[in-house]
């Protein structure tokens, strides 16, 4: 493409900016989390490249990236809140295992993955 060239797609722009276009897999799961730290690993066996965890329930969360997380150690996630990681601005650390605690039981979280899958 030359430099006044429109992009169709998002993979063109990828190409255009790193060399080559990936393909990334998204993926969904929700947790019911307590007042014990619980793993976020969907066990995709795939190189993981972005997350996004959004606190959906009512009660506070805490993220972590180890299964001593409390919810006065991580980072803390309010209702309605955000937590987010891409390997772009994060590096590897997207790809370290997440534990979330709740402060109260039966809170939810749900969880947007991306995979690298090709090219």
């Amino acid at each position: 493409m030359g430099p006044n060239d429109n992009f169709r797609s998002v993979q063109q722009l990828l190409a255009a900016f790193y060399g080559r276009a990936f393909v990334t897999l998204p993926h969904e799961s929700d947790y019911t989390i307590g007042a014990a730290a619980v793993a976020l690993n969907s066990n995709r066996g795939l190189m993981r490249v972005g997350v996004l965890i959004s606190n959906t329930g009512a009660t506070n969360f805490a993220i972590g990236f180890t299964p001593a997380v409390t919810i006065t150690t991580g980072v803390l996630l309010t209702p309605g809140g955000t937590y987010f990681s891409d390997w772009y601005y994060d590096g590897d650390m997207v790809e370290r295992p997440l534990f979330a605690i709740s402060s109260a039981g039966g809170g939810t979280l749900h969880m947007l993955e991306r995979f690298l899958v090709g090219a």
